[in-house]
C-alpha cells in the first residue's frame, strides 16, 4: 500500500495500519526498539497515542503468544471470517 511506503519493516507497517484503523485512542507497539518520531507525530495527528512495550519486558510465554496470534480468533469472528479468508 502506498500509504505505508515510509515504513522500514513489517512492524512499522502494522503500527501504521493500527493507527489508521484502530477505534481506540491508545495503540500498543511491542518491539525491540521504540517507534520512530515520525510515527509518534502521525499518531498525534490522528489523535492517538503509541504505547511502547519493549520485547525484553515480556515473558517468553507472553512473547510467543504475541508472535502467534490470529486476528480472526474467537467465535464472534466466525461470521465475518468469510470476508477475509478465501
Amino acid at each position: 500500500d502506498s500509504d505505508y511506503r515510509e515504513a522500514l519493516g513489517k512492524g512499522e507497517v502494522l503500527l501504521m495500519a493500527a493507527l489508521d484503523y484502530s477505534l481506540e485512542s491508545d495503540v500498543i507497539y511491542a518491539a525491540a526498539r521504540p517507534p520512530r518520531s515520525f510515527l509518534k507525530q502521525q499518531a498525534a495527528r490522528l489523535s492517538k497515542r503509541i504505547i511502547y512495550l519493549p520485547l525484553g519486558s515480556l515473558s517468553p510465554v507472553a512473547l510467543k503468544k504475541l508472535r502467534v496470534f490470529h486476528i480472526l480468533y474467537g467465535r464472534d469472528k466466525r461470521e465475518i471470517a468469510k470476508d477475509y479468508v478465501w
